[in-house]
C-alpha cells in the first residue's frame, strides 16, 4: 500500500514559451512548446514520487489518445493509478510562459465531470501515511479522506480557488494549504478554514513568505529562497506533493513546508512542473 495518496485532477497540457506576453487578437511566435501531463494531483504525485515515496494517483482520464499519452507518462513518473471511469475527453491545458517564469494557464479543469470512486479507493486510503485532494472530483476526494481519517492518517487539501464541495471536504481535512488567491465567504480566511476543520492552516504568495496558524493559536512565517525563475507554472503543485511526501517521514508540519517551499522554488528553475535532480538529492526526505 502507499505511503501517499493523491486524488484529483489530471490534465494535458500543452505549454509555450514567448518572448513577452501575448496580445489580443494577434498571432504569436512561440519559442519551444512542450506536452506533458499536468493537473494539481497529477503533478504533486510526480513530485511526491520524485522525493522516493511510493505513491499512488486516484483520478479520471476519460477516453482517446491524450489519455494513453498521460498514463504512459505517469508510469514513467513511478506514480500507481487508479482510474475512476467517466465519459469525455481528459482536459486539455494552454500555458504560456514569458522569459521571467510568470504564466498564465486556461484549462476546463474537468468541469462536468462526476466520476464514481472506484471500489478499491477505500482500501488504498485507509491504508496510506497521507492523503492529498485537490478539491477537484469531489466525490472521489471525500471517500479517500473519510476513510483516510477513520484510519489516522494525515489529509491536506490544497486551496486553489473556492469550490462549494469544500464545505465538505473540509471537516475531514488536518491540513489545509491555499494560495493567496483563494477566498472564502467571510473576511478572515484562517478563521474561517480552522473553524471548519482543519488544525493547521497555510497561505502560500508566490515567492513572498508563507504564512501559517494552527488551531492551538500558533502561528508563524517561512521564507521562500528567491531564484531566478524561468517556469512558475506547477510550482504550488510542487510544494504539495513534496510536503506530502516529508511529511509522510518526519512529521513536523512547519519543517516539512519549509523544506517543500525550498523544493517548489527549485523546480521554477527549470522547465516543467517537476523538481530537478540535484533538488531531489539534496532536498529530499531521506536527507
Amino acid at each position: 500500500m502507499p505511503e501517499i495518496l493523491c486524488v484529483g485532477l489530471t490534465t494535458v497540457d500543452v505549454t509555450y514559451q514567448l518572448t513577452a506576453q501575448a496580445a489580443a487578437g494577434k498571432k504569436t511566435q512561440a519559442q519551444g512548446a512542450t506536452l506533458a501531463f499536468g493537473g494539481p494531483a497529477a503533478n504533486a504525485a510526480a513530485a511526491a514520487a520524485t522525493l522516493g515515496s511510493d505513491v499512488t494517483l486516484c483520478t479520471t482520464f476519460g477516453q482517446g489518445p491524450l489519455s494513453e499519452f498521460a498514463v504512459a507518462e505517469l508510469g514513467a513518473a513511478e506514480v500507481k493509478l487508479v482510474a475512476a471511469e467517466s465519459t469525455g475527453q481528459l482536459p486539455i491545458s494552454c500555458v504560456t510562459l514569458t522569459p521571467d517564469g510568470g504564466r498564465t494557464v486556461v484549462s476546463a479543469n474537468g468541469i462536468g465531470v462526476s466520476p464514481t470512486p472506484p471500489t478499491e479507493l477505500a482500501a488504498i486510503a485507509s491504508a496510506s501515511k497521507v492523503v492529498l485532494v485537490d478539491g477537484h472530483y469531489p466525490d472521489l476526494a471525500m471517500s479517500a479522506l473519510t476513510n483516510a481519517r477513520a484510519a489516522g492518517a494525515t489529509t491536506v487539501i490544497d486551496l486553489g480557488s473556492w469550490k462549494h464541495a469544500l464545505t465538505r471536504l473540509l471537516p475531514a481535512c488536518t491540513v489545509a494549504i491555499a494560495s493567496a488567491d483563494f477566498t472564502v465567504p467571510t473576511p478572515d480566511l484562517f478563521e474561517y478554514l480552522l473553524a471548519a476543520g482543519p488544525e493547521f492552516v497555510a497561505v502560500t504568495d508566490g515567492g513572498r513568505d508563507i504564512t501559517w496558524q494552527d488551531s492551538s493559536g500558533n502561528s508563524g512565517r517561512i521564507a521562500v529562497p528567491q531564484v531566478a525563475a524561468i517556469d512558475s507554472n506547477g510550482a504550488g503543485d510542487i510544494l504539495h506533493g513534496a510536503f506530502a511526501s516529508l511529511l509522510a517521514v518526519h512529521g513536523d508540519i512547519v519543517e516539512c513546508l519549509t523544506q517543500a517551499a525550498a523544493i517548489a522554488s527549485a523546480s521554477c528553475t527549470v522547465l516543467g512542473a517537476r523538481i530537478p535532480a540535484p533538488a531531489a538529492a539534496n532536498l529530499g526526505r531521506r536527507q
